[in-house]
């Protein structure tokens, strides 16, 4: 298995230096097998979108690296232990049935969307998983009436396509198909879920979202914290990072008006 790991800044200007020139050379590369992840060090001048941007042509992750915390974690979990892919172009696609949807929303992922027909094309590039990810998508779902009263009819069906990594590679791609119903709903969401409604909460507040309705910082601090409840010492520390990032944009002069006003 071959990955290549640069730490940068993202302001290339040795080699290489045109973006549109590098991003074909990575996607030749991830051809013949080569992954590419990028961590991201530096602040003022960091190149945030053109890190990522690499990331996605070489199938790989981009880390954003701001303390030795952080180094460790980064490396332990997603270059140590989940440096081998185990999928290849992996996609999501949902699809809500309309008697039981009134109406959703797609919560981020702006910049994965892919057209509908795209998720059966196997040309396609999307991303790639390791052994041990997991991934969250969330949407803002209202429920129709009759949605409200079905017991056991699915509200949604999510497909998930693939195509085998490593030693498979080149095989035909799979699929699998998940219905989800009242059967998945839950009043007491876990840990991780609570977590995830963190980040979105204050993902909403900070980029002054027209959906962050009666959200504060208070609220997905908190939440952040109630997270960590009953994790080990090092999650729970992870996690309590968020609440202190939380806490520190609220106080911070460039959220005035946004968050800081929440």
């Amino acid at each position: 298995m071959n990955r290549i790991v640069m730490a940068s800044d993202g302001d290339l200007n040795v080699g290489i230096s045109s973006e549109d020139e590098l991003n074909a050379f990575v996607s030749e590369k991830r051809g013949q097998g080569i992954y590419l992840s990028v961590l991201g060090f530096g602040s003022g001048n960091y190149q945030d979108a053109k890190m990522e941007t690499l990331a996605d042509h070489g199938n790989g992750s981009c880390h954003y690296i701001d303390s030795a915390d952080e180094a460790a974690r980064v490396y332990e979990r997603f270059l140590a232990a989940g440096a081998v892919p185990v999928a290849d172009d992996v996609k999501l696609q949902v699809e809500f049935d309309s008697q039981m949807v009134e109406s959703y929303r797609l919560i981020g992922y702006a910049n994965r969307v892919m057209a509908d027909d795209d998720f059966c094309n196997d040309g396609a590039d999307a991303g790639e998983l390791c052994a041990g990810a997991e991934l969250t998508v969330a949407y803002e779902v209202v429920l129709t009436d009759e949605g409200r009263r079905a017991k056991s009819e699915p509200w949604l069906a999510c497909a998930v396509r693939y195509q085998p990594a490593g030693e498979r590679a080149g095989e035909a791609s799979a699929e699998q198909r998940f219905s989800v119903g009242r059967e998945s709903w839950s009043a007491e969401p876990g840990d991780d879920w609570s977590l995830a409604a963190a980040v979105i909460e204050f993902g909403m507040l900070a980029r002054d979202s027209e959906f962050v309705g009666t959200a504060t910082a208070d609220d997905a601090a908190a939440l952040a914290e109630s997270s960590a409840s009953s994790l080990d010492a090092t999650d729970r520390a992870a996690r309590r990072e968020l609440t202190d990032l939380i806490r520190q944009a609220q106080r911070n002069a460039a959220f005035d008006g946004v968050v800081a006003a929440s």
